[in-house]
């Protein structure tokens, strides 16, 4: 059955395969700021902060991604990766005019199988293709510790809720 999410109360069903607690994250391939390919592989060794979003250009995005950099600024060993189909140049210039450094923003230009592998693809709504709204936190070997697929796209995740499991 797939998982659910909603736009103003409608109903947006999403991809059914979420990563499990406890499960090993599935490989992804995306693009960096320099058109670059970068793969999980990347950030081996490292604690890991997925956020998936369905573009920068809403408010709620731009929250998350502010709101994230700052909480997560300081955590050792983490690394914020804001995931979304925007262009490299579009999150250059957000961060840029936000005056964020901190993050590592992967587009999806390229790779967007991810969205499906991670489970978080819109299947339905005028949104269909585009990523739900979520958080997945994995610990340095890529195992999942946390996982938020938000139930109102124009709501932000928990974030104590995703930062807590790196408080353990």
């Amino acid at each position: 059955m797939p998982n659910a999410t909603a736009l103003m109360d409608d109903p947006i069903l999403v991809e059914d395969d979420l990563p499990s607690l406890g499960q090993t994250l599935p490989f992804f391939q995306l693009v960096n700021h320099d058109l670059e390919d970068v793969s999980l592989e990347a950030f081996s060794g490292q604690r890991k902060i997925l956020h998936f979003f369905p573009g920068i250009d809403t408010s709620t995005s731009a929250n998350s991604v502010r709101t994230l950099d700052s909480l997560v600024a300081n955590l050792p060993n983490t690394v914020m990766l804001h995931i979304s189909p925007d262009l490299p140049f579009t999150m250059t210039r957000f961060c840029a005019a936000e005056n964020l450094s901190t993050a590592i923003h992967l587009s999806t230009m390229r790779g967007r199988d991810m969205l499906k592998n991670y489970g978080v693809l819109m299947m339905t709504s005028k949104l269909a293709g585009l990523p739900a709204r979520a958080l997945i936190v994995a610990d340095e070997q890529d195992r999942v510790l946390h996982v938020e697929l938000v139930k109102e796209l124009t709501s932000e995740p928990d974030y104590a809720a995703a930062l807590a499991v790196l408080q353990k």
